[in-house]
């Protein structure tokens, strides 16, 4: 079996360690879910990226390198990826790329009772922009 090679380094930088997809409380990669896959810096070798999964079978997460074509390995089974991905600066829902809807700007400031606030108190707040899913799942996050 031949491996890719990063096309992006033409070698002499160490080759990162990767290591395997897999629980290491239930000993198995077969309910692993994917939450987020990264671009590392270039490097000679294989390709990897920095993923960060866990385990449904004991709720256990991790985070490390890891070769590409393992990644790919899990993407590419039937039902790993459910809820929400973060893929580089993208994120997928429904196994498809979100997409933007609007921007607005919330208020960060919620008063702690329902008695008459002070009026004077300055409010704070932040830029958001909503994604969202064909299927209706839209999130919002700081701009």
């Amino acid at each position: 079996m031949s491996t890719m090679k990063n096309p992006l380094v033409a070698g002499g930088v160490p080759h990162l360690p990767a290591k395997a997809l897999s629980c290491t409380k239930c000993r198995t990669s077969y309910r692993l879910s994917l939450k987020t896959i990264e671009s590392i810096e270039p490097h000679a070798g294989e390709l990897m990226v920095w993923v960060a999964y866990n385990c449904l079978g004991c709720e256990a997460s991790y985070a490390h390198n890891a070769a590409f074509r393992d990644v790919a390995a899990v993407l590419n089974r039937n039902g790993t990826v459910s809820g929400l991905l973060q893929f580089g600066g993208a994120y997928f829902h429904c196994g498809e790329p979100m997409t933007f809807a609007t921007s607005s700007a919330r208020s960060v400031y919620a008063p702690m009772t329902t008695d008459d606030v002070d009026d004077s108190l300055l409010e704070v707040y932040l830029q958001t922009r909503v994604i969202q899913c064909r299927c209706g799942f839209r999130m919002e996050l700081p701009a």
